[in-house]
């Protein structure tokens, strides 16, 4: 992970301490075990939550024409 922060540092022209890329890369590294617990959740099963907010949008609307 410090390589990649390095890479990117001398590219753009960041010019990070070495303090700052090993603080940067143990970040992203917490991140990634963030990351990597939220891609083993199924969701195959899972109906979308949007289909909850339009049956409220539609009956909002509905309450809105009889003003």
């Amino acid at each position: 992970m410090e390589e990649q922060v390095r890479r990117l540092s001398a590219h753009y022209g960041w010019n990070l301490s070495e303090e700052e890329i090993r603080r940067i890369a143990a970040e992203a590294a917490v991140q990634d075990q963030v990351l990597d617990r939220l891609h083993r959740v199924k969701l195959a099963q899972t109906r979308p939550i949007m289909g909850v907010f339009k049956s409220r949008r539609a009956a909002d609307t509905s309450k809105r024409r009889q003003i």
